[in-house]
């Protein structure tokens, strides 16, 4: 579509939608048209709907060539207490890990449709946009921009791009970053490395139009609310999400899907023909999974959780209310796909639900989503179970890096690690705190403890030193020494390396 119809046709959905709310409901409640994306009964805390960032994007996606053309309407409010002359979105695609491009066409500020000038910056995973005007403090705005992408083909670990017949679009949309809240420095601009999460950013609302053919399954965040049949042989899927801190999607011409319904939460599994029996065992441990945290936590805040069969090796990524399963834990590796599976879906507890800095604190929810897996694990096979993941997946590795000279405080930032130690250190050594937690606290105060983190702070980015302050209050001891040991230490002693276990 050419840009005049894409800008009329996000105008006109967004009418549409706000329409079929009824003419009261537009009144009383502008955010209604979101409510089939968020359980009923689930509550937001204290997130406030009109300081969100709201996407309402139309696309056009084609697959066989990598490539999607958009338009977005982004609405943000000014949170930083000053006027604002330039604001930042986002170009995630652009990274040298993901090897894509992503490159804007044209920025408008609505509704004068004044042109707004834009350069890229931080390596071109940023543009930064002059506005005509500056952006009173605490008022909102409302931006057009045009895109294009283009997704690489690969081999491997392919977090973004196409491998085996599916692509993956995490990130494909020109992303507004989270706010600070802080005049002198009001956002966060951090360039993430390879070893690390990505995105950094305030939960959102998203109202996404997306064109692709006919016979490709898209499968992504939040829920279809309708969809229609357009020109050559494509159809139109609109869909809504949030609040969450993102959107991501992955499409195929391959996928099977089956699905099973878990109270009034729609678990989705789609997999490649071959990994069938894989791909049901993966719908089940998504639905053991929602059922053991539902319980241990909180109630899991979407209407719908997709697990999708991707091509990260045996690797996983999560993102709201979708899960990537690496493709080996389908085949050869699938000894670990219930953990994986466990470890991923506990995300929409520990980053989803509640908020995660992965740039400052990368520790703080992949030590939560590692230990949530051996809960998972524990009360599904008993203790026995959980004794061999603290000490085959946890101890082992956090032994080895001390001895091999790669241990490090884990209370850093991202960039402190590297691509050897990262996951020893932030997933395993990070766990054995939180273990240590557990088996000082013993299981019902353990569990009092995040029940009442994930109350106080859901759709939130909470600090280390707000989760202290709960175990501190509910758990009743100090856990500065534990945190210490586990979180602040540095290395040990040095050796001569080894190569890491397996390779």
């Amino acid at each position: 579509m050419k840009p005049t119809v894409l800008r009329l046709a996000v105008w006109g959905l967004t009418l549409i939608l706000l329409t079929a709310c009824g003419r009261r409901e537009i009144v009383q409640n502008p955010y209604a048209v979101f409510a089939s994306a968020w359980r009923s009964n689930v509550s937001v805390g204290d997130f406030v709907f009109g300081d969100a960032p709201r996407y309402d994007i139309l696309m056009s996606v084609d697959p066989d060539n990598r490539r999607l053309e958009g338009t977005a309407l982004v609405r943000l409010r000014n949170l930083s207490g000053r006027p604002l002359n330039d604001l930042y979105l986002r170009l995630y695609p652009n990274l040298p890990q993901l090897g894509g491009t992503m490159q804007l066409t044209g920025v408008v500020v609505l509704p004068e449709r004044y042109p707004a000038g834009f350069a890229y910056t931080l390596n071109n995973t940023a543009a930064r946009i002059t506005l005509p005007q500056p952006l009173p403090a605490d008022q909102p705005i409302a931006l057009e921009v045009a895109y294009r992408l283009e997704a690489p083909q690969k081999t491997g670990y392919v977090l973004f791009g196409e491998s085996e017949g599916i692509l993956n679009l995490p990130y494909a949309y020109p992303m507004v970053p989270a706010q600070t809240r802080d005049p002198a420095s009001p956002w966060r601009l951090e360039i993430p490395p390879p070893h690390g999460d990505i995105a950094v950013t305030d939960p959102s609302l998203f109202v996404i139009t997306a064109t692709v053919p006919a016979a490709v399954t898209l499968v992504a965040t939040g829920v279809e609310i309708t969809h229609s049949v357009g020109i050559s042989d494509t159809i139109q899927r609109v869909l809504v999400a949030g609040p969450a801190p993102e959107f991501a999607m992955t499409l195929s011409r391959h996928f099977q899907h089956e699905r099973l319904t878990l109270d009034d939460i729609v678990i989705n599994s789609y997999f490649l023909p071959q990994d069938r029996l894989a791909g049901r065992a993966a719908l089940a441990d998504a639905a053991a999974a929602v059922r053991v945290f539902g319980q241990l936590f909180a109630p899991y805040p979407f209407t719908e959780l997709d697990v999708v069969q991707a091509p990260t090796r045996y690797l996983g990524m999560e993102y709201p209310g979708l899960n990537y399963i690496g493709l080996d834990t389908y085949r050869s590796q699938s000894e670990s796909q219930e953990i994986l599976v466990a470890h991923e879906v506990a995300h929409q507890w520990w980053y989803a639900l509640v908020g995660s800095d992965p740039f400052r604190y990368p520790w703080l929810d992949e030590g939560l989503a590692e230990h949530s897996s051996l809960l998972f694990m524990d009360t599904l096979y008993g203790p026995d179970v959980a004794d061999r993941i603290r000490t085959l997946r946890w101890r082992v590795p956090t032994e080895w890096a001390v001895k091999n000279d790669y241990d490090a405080p884990v209370g850093q930032d991202v960039t402190a690690f590297n691509g050897t130690n990262y996951e020893i250190l932030v997933y395993a050594k990070s766990a054995l705190f939180f273990d240590a937690l557990y088996q000082t606290l013993g299981f019902e105060t353990y569990l009092k403890v995040l029940k009442t983190f994930v109350e106080r702070y859901r759709l939130q980015r909470p600090t280390p030193a707000d989760f202290l302050a709960v175990v501190a209050e509910v758990g009743g001891i100090d856990p500065q020494p534990l945190y210490e040991q586990w979180i602040l230490s540095g290395p040990q002693r040095q050796v001569t390396p080894t190569p890491p276990p397996g390779e």
